[in-house]
């Protein structure tokens, strides 16, 4: 089943967030200088909408539910055969913090950047834990993270396989939620997350 979407509609022929492409397509079809964009939740979409700053909403989110929200990515580098992660955390205070790292172990090497987006979501699952939150929603661009935990997906590969030996020491003892971001669509932290893997690797 397809994760659902909110469309907010900053300037069309309705302002306001819509619940399926078609509501939006009929807002900005013929629209001169339309500015739309598909969001996780509602309240993103009706902040965009609103021409509010998403920075606040994300913060707001945290807080009202009492969750770390981590935003992770991946890199690599052939010519350095390394792989490298970047996250940016958002606490339920509000605070951001941004982390990054790289490794290189042949093993994962062959999974490219896939081993970081692996790495980066360990490190939130294991910083989150370590400073007493319990509920943490991991913002990704690629699938397989989710779906290798929640057993959509056959865990084949050596990442994977190292990946849910990892994880499964998490999964009862708090929650893990996932939400996937289109990967460059200009989502702020997920943007940031790219930055900080790419500068890991230099």
């Amino acid at each position: 089943m397809a994760k659902k979407k909110y469309y907010g509609v900053k300037k069309g022929k309705v302002v306001g967030v819509f619940e399926s492409w078609d509501e939006c397509k009929n807002s900005i079809e013929g629209f001169s200088g339309a500015e739309y964009k598909s969001f996780p939740t509602y309240e993103e979409a009706q902040a965009y909408a609103e021409g509010m700053d998403i920075t606040e909403i994300h913060k707001k989110l945290a807080e009202e539910s009492n969750t770390v929200i981590a935003y992770v990515d991946g890199s690599y580098d052939d010519s350095q055969k390394r792989y490298s992660f970047g996250c940016v955390i958002i606490t339920p205070q509000g605070e951001i913090i941004c982390e990054s790292g790289a490794n290189e172990d042949p093993e994962a090497v062959v999974s490219r950047n896939v081993a970081g987006e692996l790495m980066g979501t360990m490190f939130a699952v294991r910083w989150a834990y370590s400073n007493g939150y319990l509920n943490i929603l991991i913002r990704h661009d690629y699938e397989g993270i989710a779906k290798w935990f929640t057993g959509l997906w056959k865990v084949n590969s050596y990442c994977a396989k190292k990946y849910m030996e990892y994880m499964n020491k998490y999964r009862n003892v708090m929650k893990i939620s996932f939400e996937k971001v289109t990967a460059h669509s200009g989502d702020k932290y997920n943007e940031m997350a790219d930055e900080l893997a790419k500068k890991a690797l230099k």
